[in-house]
């Protein structure tokens, strides 16, 4: 999860401190949000699931793979903030 946070650092200027540290996390979630994202999250009893949708591009997941289930909330943010800085840097969004 270190390199995951250092790549968030690195790409976002957000430091999220471990997997508990939604506080920080939840910041990625409000960038996402004023880039006309929105971001689902789902958890249930052995389900943590992210997701986000754009009026231009559609479901991420659905769009561009299955939809993945994460060790934990945090770690489903951060990939898909990941995610979205890396398609739009290789242009496909």
């Amino acid at each position: 999860m270190k390199e995951l946070f250092a790549r968030i650092e690195e790409k976002y200027g957000v430091k999220i401190s471990d997997d508990g540290d939604m506080t920080n996390a939840w910041k990625l979630v409000e960038i996402l949000k004023e880039d006309g994202w929105v971001v689902y999250i789902i958890t249930a009893k052995g389900r943590e699931q992210v997701d986000a949708w754009h009026p231009n591009y559609g479901s991420l997941y659905a769009q561009f793979g299955e939809i993945p289930h994460f060790k934990n909330v945090v770690e489903g943010i951060c990939i898909t903030a990941l995610t979205i800085k890396e398609l739009k840097e290789n242009g496909t969004i």
